[in-house]
Order: structure tokens, then C-alpha cells, then sequence
């Protein structure tokens, strides 16, 4: 298991309780120094005060699990127009609005997250809902235009 995977375990479980999810964690050490990076989210909306109670929660923590006292923690939102990175930010992303893009046929879809499975995800657009395969998907990001759909 990869050392952020490790930490990322851990860190999701403390920010749960806080009603925060964690999207993206990176560690990175360079010359002697390590480099912390959160992305949080709160489907209630992801500000200022959210992202400084998340690293009034890691900071402590970190120091626990890398054992130095000499680390630099960022703990940023994911943005409006996040690119999705991973299957498990279809869950985290749920009730958001989202643009895929699928492989075959370079096709668009739009609409909000339904619902997100294991191997699959449900839009709800314009159009009805529609169930897609994750390994049919090229690419997605996070859509606020499709918010009110």
C-alpha cells in the first residue's frame, strides 16, 4: 500500500466526523521537506471556514502519522470545475452537476450525480437519467451550469 494511501484512510475517517470528505490527498517529500496537500468537500458548500477546520483537524494528526514536526499542509476546495480524478469522487460528488465525456462516439453527457456504484454512476439531465459504466468514461468534471437541472 502506497504511504498516501495510508494516510488518506486515516484522514477520511477524522473528517467524516467533522462532516467533511476528503477527495485528494497528496504527500510529496522533497530535500528533506514534506509537502501536504488536502482537497476537501462539504455538499453544504466548501469555504474558507470549512477548509481551516479541516486543517485545524490534519495538522495535529500529520504530525502523528509522519512522525516530523517539519511538514507544509494546504487544504484547498475542489472548485466548480473540478476534473474528476478517481471513482470514489462519484459518491463524494453526489447531487452535484457533472460533464462526461465517454470514450466511444465522443459523446457529452450532462446532468447531476444520482447515484454512484462500485463500476457505475446515474445522471439525471434533460433528457431522463441514464446509467454509465466507469470504464466508459474518458473524462469528467464538475459542472455548476448543470446545478438546476
Amino acid at each position: 500500500m502506497v504511504e498516501t494511501d495510508i494516510y488518506r484512510k486515516d484522514l477520511e475517517e477524522l473528517l467524516a466526523g467533522a462532516g467533511l470528505s476528503l477527495v485528494e490527498l497528496n504527500v510529496s517529500r522533497h530535500r528533506g521537506s514534506v509537502q501536504v496537500r488536502a482537497v476537501i468537500y462539504s455538499p453544504a458548500g466548501t469555504g474558507i471556514d470549512e477548509c481551516s477546520r479541516a486543517h485545524r483537524l490534519i495538522q495535529p494528526r500529520l504530525q502523528v502519522l509522519l512522525s516530523e514536526q517539519d511538514f507544509h499542509l494546504e487544504v484547498a476546495s475542489p472548485g466548480v470545475d473540478r476534473w474528476i480524478r478517481s471513482d470514489r469522487e462519484y459518491t463524494i460528488f453526489a447531487g452535484r452537476g457533472v460533464r462526461i465525456l465517454l470514450k466511444e462516439g465522443g459523446e457529452w453527457l450532462t446532468g447531476r450525480i444520482v447515484q454512484a456504484g462500485p463500476s457505475t454512476v446515474t445522471l439525471r439531465g434533460t433528457s431522463g437519467e441514464r446509467t454509465v459504466e466507469y470504464a466508459s468514461i474518458a473524462k469528467a468534471r464538475l459542472d455548476y451550469a448543470q446545478e438546476g437541472a
